[in-house]
């Protein structure tokens, strides 16, 4: 019974940590991408430039884990077909 709400709470920490992840990285670059445009006089270029490749990176690896932990539980399953169904 432990070890299953234990799962459970690694799992929600999981998901809370990506979401994190998801909406701050890329709000703190563009952050910092704005402080560089207002620093050089420049329009919000690298602000949405910084932003916008984090952000597609964050979707990216946030897609790759989520792939490698599916392909990771599928192959400790058993097979459904059995042993000897070919």
């Amino acid at each position: 019974m432990v070890a299953k709400s234990v799962r459970a709470l690694e799992a929600a920490e999981d998901g809370v940590v990506a979401a994190f992840e998801l909406v701050l990285t890329p709000a703190l670059f563009a952050f910092f991408g704005y402080l560089l445009d207002k620093w050089l006089g420049t329009g919000p270029i690298l602000l949405a430039t910084l932003g916008g490749i984090v952000a597609i990176y964050e979707v990216w690896k946030l897609w790759y884990t989520y792939t490698q932990k599916m392909r990771t539980y599928e192959d400790s399953l058993p097979d459904a077909k059995g042993i000897d169904a070919k």
